[in-house]
């Protein structure tokens, strides 16, 4: 038979649980957002003629339509960028962590359709980091509010 926990105990264990849950938001943030601040200070040097000449010639003969990978290409470094800098602001988290998951999955897919099933799998566990970070985005307590609620 399960006991249950008294009120009183109740009343303590709220509070470390919201804690805890703060501190699991910032550490995702830090996390997800250094890993886009640092792939795109990667990508600088190579300026956005070589991000799009790489990309172009890694996914030569995939299935993905040249075009497409192109245009992810041209605006992959600026995404990255803004999406750091987005979550370090804490500016509309749930919004930053649903772009930050969904930008985690076309990285993904095209690592797939390349051929490079590991850098793949590290980009799924990525977006489950995106959405541990949402679920805690509502106990951040450094995050900045929006007015209007997406």
């Amino acid at each position: 038979m399960q006991q249950r926990t008294p009120i009183t105990d109740q009343a303590f264990i709220r509070p470390a649980t919201d804690s805890n849950l703060h501190w699991i938001s910032i550490l995702m943030r830090l996390a997800v957002g250094s890993l886009f601040l640092c792939a795109a200070i990667v990508k600088t040097p190579m300026g956005i003629s070589g991000v799009v000449g790489y990309y172009s010639s890694l996914l030569e003969h995939s299935l993905l339509p040249g075009f497409l990978v192109r245009i992810h290409a041209n605006v992959i470094l600026f995404l990255e960028y803004g999406t750091a800098l987005w979550l370090f602001s804490g500016f509309r988290l749930r919004a930053a962590w649903i772009f930050s998951g969904l930008l985690l999955i076309t990285l993904a897919v095209g690592m797939i359709f390349a051929s490079k099933y590991d850098v793949a799998n590290d980009n799924y566990i990525y977006v489950l980091l995106c959405a541990v970070g949402l679920v805690s985005s509502t106990f951040d307590r450094w995050a900045l509010r929006s007015r209007v609620a997406l």
